[in-house]
């Protein structure tokens, strides 16, 4: 499968922050290489990069990028007409290398991989392409006087301008083609019409172009400095956008990592790095807790929540750099399970050292709290997928600012107590809730 990008143009508009679009860096990773690590997760295994301006700079980084990463495979192009042509020259001039459908991409736009595996699994029309539509149109954050529109008609795109005054959506830049495209625009400059939207138009007239609606999906145009802000911000809310937070998490959590992620990315530090980090927070908050004082106490149920925050820029990361990763994944599970035990046994034999009664009951108390947190964790994989309307939620988010209050509040045992009993509850919906769908 095969991809091209089109990276040809000089970024007038934007040369207060690079002299090189497609070089601009954006949360740590050039323009140019979202676009391909993007691609990459859609199956793509050839990139075929059209430049122009600065295409010695594009070359270099495509030997460094190679050198580092053996797939994709990256082919670069040279527009000879860049300067004074637009971007349909550039599809034009990749037409000798295109062997079968190919993803159509523009080389200052950011794409997450999920509008682009959606674009991709559209039924693709017969010589023809579809065009990833955004039919969001009163979204603040892109330029309206610069976005080009398009009118529809059904699933086909009727009409593609800049200077639509009624429209359905947005052209959003992505497009998946078959190989006839890249012919239809080699005949289109051949007659003077340069523009990529001259050949969409052309298909759009003959009821080849259809439309993948991909509202709500995250993309951006990053033409100007304001618009790179704007992206940055916008890919930080995809980041941290996992539609299996509980209500902690979303409203709390997600906001403190998203900013803290802002920072990090700008680091060399790993995703595993991260989740190293976040487990240390848990263990050295677990010694605090078990300590039979109540400043101690205090201290740890604040590393707790701070713990359980920085837990979730690891995945923040990894989206934003495009490498998600089974094994960081896997790995982040397993040492939040053991600092989960680290804290629950800790706030379990702080409460058997402060709290009168019999001590082997605050031990069994304590052991249920783990046991049923560990089955809660081991049960929310499966029933996040297959519970569409789960009505309890409760996490390790909750849990953790659970600990938290009751660590300020200097009632653990009633958090002990609290825990033991939700976590199992929560086990125990889901035992009757799943049976009725597996």
């Amino acid at each position: 499968m095969q991809a091209v990008i089109l990276a040809a143009g000089q970024g007038r508009r934007i040369r207060s922050l690079s002299d090189s679009k497609p070089l601009l860096p954006l949360l740590g990773l050039p323009l140019i290489e979202r676009n391909v690590r993007a691609a990459q997760q859609c199956g793509v295994d050839e990139v075929i990069i059209v430049t122009g301006y600065e295409h010695e700079r594009l070359d270099t980084w495509r030997q460094e990028f190679q050198a580092r990463h053996a797939m994709p495979r990256l082919t670069m192009v040279y527009n000879e007409a860049w300067a004074e042509t637009e971007n349909g020259q550039s599809l034009a001039a990749a037409k000798d290398r295109i062997k079968g459908p190919f993803l159509l991409l523009m080389g200052d736009h950011v794409y997450t991989p999920e509008l682009l595996r959606e674009l991709c699994q559209h039924p693709l029309p017969e010589d023809g392409a579809v065009l990833a539509v955004d039919g969001k149109t009163g979204r603040k954050d892109i330029d309206l006087e610069d976005v080009t529109r398009v009118q529809l008609r059904g699933e086909n795109v009727v009409a593609i301008d800049k200077g639509l005054t009624h429209f359905d959506g947005f052209d959003t830049g992505a497009f998946w083609c078959s190989p006839a495209v890249a012919e239809q625009a080699a005949q289109q400059a051949e007659a003077g019409r340069t523009r990529l939207s001259d050949t969409m138009q052309a298909l759009a007239d003959a009821g080849r172009l259809a439309a993948c609606r991909i509202d709500g999906a995250y993309w951006q145009d990053v033409d100007t400095p304001e618009t790179h802000r704007l992206a940055e911000r916008g890919l930080l809310a995809w980041a941290a956008g996992k539609g299996s937070d509980g209500p902690v998490s979303r409203w709390l959590n997600r906001p403190l990592s998203r900013w803290l992620t802002g920072r990090l990315i700008h680091t060399g530090i790993t995703p595993n790095q991260v989740s190293l980090v976040a487990f240390a927070l848990g263990l050295v908050a677990a010694v605090l807790l078990a300590q039979p004082y109540y400043l101690t106490l205090l201290l740890g149920g604040l590393l707790v929540q701070f713990a359980s925050v920085v837990d979730g820029c690891d995945g923040e990361i990894a989206r934003l750099r495009l490498t998600p990763s089974a094994y960081g994944g896997w790995l982040d599970a397993l040492l939040d399970r053991y600092a989960d035990a680290a804290v629950l046994g800790a706030l379990t034999w702080h409460v058997a050292q402060t709290q009168a009664g019999a001590t082997g009951a605050w031990l069994v108390l304590g052991l249920a709290a783990i046991a049923g947190s560990f089955v809660a964790s081991y049960s929310a994989h499966k029933a996040d997928r297959l519970l569409t309307r789960q009505r309890w939620r409760i996490g390790r988010d909750t849990r953790s600012l659970a600990v938290m209050l009751g660590a300020v509040f200097a009632v653990p045992e009633l958090v002990l107590a609290l825990v033991a009993v939700t976590m199992n509850a929560v086990v125990v919906y889901r035992i009757f809730a799943l049976r009725k769908v597996m």
